[in-house]
């Protein structure tokens, strides 16, 4: 009996040498494992563990499939960039300060267009004042060119700012049609009866014509010159013209002359004396 059991205790003994170096082999693959697994992620074991999910109950058949399956997945992922973290936060940086400066610009592009809308109603307010002043303007203006007749301007309200500005003339005895069914004639009293519509809500200082008297007749020639004397306190008006009777309504006269070949000259003839306002 005790050999039996001197055996049994060499037995157990064998027993516990041979699991103590297994035990050990476990130990150093467990490490081994441990360090590669840190080395390739990077980080403590410990903080690795902490963010993955505690595995599902299963046999280890079971997790050995699940793990082939998830290192298929890795492998369509492609190589693995180490860089990734880092240019993720770079990235992430640039987005905000993109996100920002969009904001910046979006402020700014709102608080214009606010602006935008202030002036163009603004503008929308007193370009409507002053077109419903000229269009009396006009229509008196007409009247007294034509002696007579019925004219009109028309906008669309909604958008005086880029709306199309119609013009409509009926001389006396006529009906009211668009002003390109007139005559050169009274196309150009029309112009200059808007013309004068224009001084009377904004007068200015000085006037240019050219050869606007040139499609008158003689009765309209007259009403001309009136129209001249009426607003020559307040305008001085230089009117280019070949019109004997304009000529001789005008204050100063300048004409050009070549009395050699090739070489022209001014001559000025100065009828009247006239402290304001001026018809040359």
């Amino acid at each position: 009996r005790v050999r039996e059991v001197r055996r049994a205790e060499r037995e157990h003994s064998e027993r516990r040498h041979a699991l103590e170096l297994e035990l050990a082999e476990q130990r150093a693959r467990r490490s081994g494992i441990r360090e590669r697994f840190e080395a390739e992620w990077e980080e403590e074991y410990e903080t690795l563990s902490r963010r993955v999910e505690p595995p599902e109950e299963g046999t280890l058949d079971e997790w050995a499939e699940e793990l082939e399956v998830l290192r298929g997945r890795i492998r369509k992922l492609g190589p693995v960039n180490p860089l990734a973290a880092r240019e993720y936060e770079d990235e992430k940086e640039r987005l905000t300060f993109l996100e920002e400066q969009n904001g910046d610009l979006t402020k700014a592009r709102d608080d214009l267009q606010a602006s935008i809308r202030r002036i163009n109603q603004a503008a929308a307010e007193t370009f409507l004042e002053s077109f419903q002043e000229i269009r009396e303007n006009f229509k008196r203006t007409f009247g007294t060119l034509f002696e007579g007749g019925e004219c009109d301007l028309w906008l669309d309200p909604e958008d005086p700012l880029d709306s199309p500005i119609e013009i409509s003339a009926a001389p006396a005895g006529k009906r009211t049609q668009r002003i390109h069914l007139l005559s050169g004639g009274e196309r150009a009293l029309t112009a200059l009866s808007l013309l004068f519509a224009i001084y009377l809500a904004k007068p200015s200082p000085f006037c240019v014509m050219d050869e606007v008297d040139a499609p008158l007749d003689e009765a309209n020639i007259g009403r001309f010159i009136r129209m001249l004397e009426e607003f020559k306190n307040e305008t001085q008006f230089v009117v280019i013209t070949h019109n004997p009777r304009t000529i001789e309504a005008a204050d100063w006269i300048y004409g050009v002359t070549m009395q050699e070949p090739g070489v022209s000259s001014i001559v000025g003839v100065e009828f009247a004396d006239l402290p304001s306002g001026q018809v040359a």
